[in-house]
């Protein structure tokens, strides 16, 4: 309560958090608990993202504390609330170059950043990499201290001797919150973020090997972001006995860093790894031993304002898809039913940054069609996908002529996104779109704050 009045907070406001300990998080439960007592109403909530242990957001949002949300993912009962109408004022979805972009250009100021960090010394320097909760990277926090007009580090391990580990420095921060846990760092590697081995994500991976390896492009020396879903993951390992046979080593890899992307850095396969958000908790020693383990902001990641951002040298990019369409339109943040399942994260950016973008999802996901006439939600654009992968086989578009050239002279044939529908509508059938009421629940942004998309609330 002292801290709050020092701060000198007021009604209206904009607070912000991120979700580097995404399932693990108990900062952002704390500090609203806190605002709540002191009174605080109308707040506009702005978080990098929102997990399922977030869903006590929903009480917030019903008393009024809590007016507006933004944010790159809704899950859970908190995403049912909001696909519900449950809140009035739309929630904002940005990726993660957008929410870059909207705080430093000024569309989405932040009055006061809480960030959890997993040590800080008595100057206010900060870090996720080192202490009892560390986590890794703070890509997201960093930029979010920088451009906050406060910030607060909250930890639950505070140094009086200077860290040998500054990912926030003390120039950034206005106050150090000390509280007794800020999470579980074993949780962030949590759901589908873990390596699979079921049939169906083994089938993908490897159509997606057998695609990398006869595409025609040479991957030396070749930036990468892979994903971190299990078929990205599982497709790095059955790369590896290809790029040890042929000498080949990526330049870097970039985004999400998983442990099986330590490995891969440590066998000698990727030159470096650019590590915007630690998928496990392995990430933490490996930054802080590993020379070419490198952290970085999100604005170095993926600001679309930034020229040198990262994704802009991306070659190769694996995404994740909930639905993609005949028209490549890909959505990856609200389920066949309408309801919201996930976060744009930073797919619109790397898809669009990327020189070739290959999209690897089941065909059909527990009888619901993966590829469908057209997406619920539009999150990122056709134009910026190259290739889709599933089970049944490899779609490329017909632009890519050499592409699918170097593919049918290696024996692997290629299907039309047609054909793969079809396959659909023959198991499947089609199903029954969700209907809508007029009200607007959700603005997707595109990556320069332009509205790509109004999701509307479901039908009762």
């Amino acid at each position: 309560m002292k801290l709050i009045e020092k701060l000198d907070m007021k009604d209206s406001q904009t607070i912000s958090f991120h979700h580097h300990l995404r399932e693990g998080d108990r900062v952002m439960s704390m500090v609203l608990k806190a605002l709540h007592d002191a009174g605080l109403r109308d707040l506009t909530l702005c978080s990098t993202s929102i997990m399922n242990c977030h869903d006590f957001l929903v009480d917030y949002i019903k008393d009024g504390m809590i007016s507006s949300l933004e944010t790159s993912g809704l899950r859970g009962g908190l995403g049912c609330f909001i696909s519900d109408g449950g809140m009035d004022n739309p929630v904002v979805i940005r990726s993660h170059g957008s929410r870059a972009r909207a705080v430093s250009d000024g569309e989405r100021g932040v009055d006061v950043a809480f960030l959890a960090v997993s040590k800080a010394d008595e100057l206010g320097n900060a870090t996720g990499m080192i202490g009892q909760n560390a986590f890794g990277s703070l890509g997201y926090g960093i930029w979010e201290a920088r451009n906050a007009k406060k910030t607060v580090v909250v930890t639950d391990d505070l140094s009086s001797k200077v860290l040998d580990h500054i990912s926030i420095s003390q120039s950034d921060t206005d106050a150090i919150l000390v509280i007794h846990e800020i999470g579980k760092s074993e949780k962030i590697n949590s759901g589908a973020l873990r390596i699979k081995s079921d049939p169906l994500t083994m089938r993908i991976a490897e159509n997606s090997a057998q695609f990398l390896m006869h595409c025609g492009i040479d991957l030396n020396d070749k930036a990468i972001q892979m994903g971190s879903g299990g078929i990205s993951l599982q497709t790095m390992n059955n790369l590896t006995s290809h790029l040890d046979e042929k000498n080949i080593r990526f330049k870097f890899a970039v985004g999400g860093i998983t442990n099986n992307l330590i490995q891969l850095l440590e066998a000698g396969f990727v030159e470096a790894l650019m590590d915007v958000q630690s998928f496990d908790p392995a990430c933490a020693k490996s930054l802080r031993y590993n020379r070419n383990h490198h952290e970085v902001d999100v604005n170095t990641y993926s600001n679309p304002l930034n020229p040198s951002n990262l994704v802009n040298s991306l070659d190769i990019a694996i995404l994740s898809a909930l639905e993609i369409d005949l028209d490549w339109n890909v959505n990856v943040i609200t389920g066949s039913d309408g309801r919201f399942r996930g976060a744009v994260g930073g797919h619109q950016d790397v898809a669009e940054g990327s020189n070739l973008t290959i999209v690897v999802a089941p065909l059909i996901r527990g009888r619901i069609p993966v590829l469908t006439d057209k997406v619920n939600t539009l999150v990122t654009k056709g134009k910026e996908v190259d290739a889709f992968i599933c089970e049944y086989g490899i779609a490329v578009k017909e632009d890519h002529e050499s592409i699918l050239r170097s593919l049918n002279d290696s024996g692997i044939k290629t299907l039309q996104l047609r054909e793969m529908y079809n396959k659909t509508v023959k198991y499947v059938g089609i199903p029954t779109k969700p209907e809508y009421s007029d009200k607007t629940v959700a603005i997707v942004q595109d990556r320069y704050g332009n509205t790509l998309t109004e999701i509307k609330q479901l039908a009762r």
